[in-house]
């Protein structure tokens, strides 16, 4: 339970399917926010945005990009996966939709001091 996490995500599943990216838009700027809020909490941003597409024959599809920023602010969350989401046409009715983000930059761990260790050269006999 104390461990760094790799990637922090949120999905929804939606009572009826939905056919449009633009229906899709409106629950991607929800789950952008919900993602937001768990990104600041745990003091996270990430560089990998992926698009977490489910459809309703339980077919599933990702989409990937991985930027030079770190990014936590669900504003420009929102605009890499909408890039995503429309890079290619919707293959059925969604019936679930999610994005995570990977790749993090752990604030806590920057702020810590790492040790220095001494290395050195074993010698064998020969």
């Amino acid at each position: 339970p104390h461990h760094t996490p790799k990637s922090v995500g949120v999905e929804r599943t939606f009572e009826k399917n939905l056919s449009s990216e633009f229906f899709l838009e409106e629950k991607l700027k929800n789950i952008a926010e919900n993602l937001e809020m768990r990104l600041s909490k745990n003091k996270l941003a990430g560089r990998t945005i992926t698009l977490k597409i489910k459809y309703s024959d339980f077919k599933q599809q990702t989409r990937s990009k991985t930027g030079n920023l770190y990014l936590s602010n669900k504003d420009l969350i929102l605009e890499r996966v909408k890039e995503l989401l429309y890079k290619e046409k919707l293959s059925n009715s969604v019936r679930l939709i999610g994005i995570s983000i990977s790749n993090l930059n752990d604030v806590k761990k920057q702020n810590k001091v790492k040790p220095l260790i001494k290395i050195s050269q074993l010698s064998l006999p020969f």
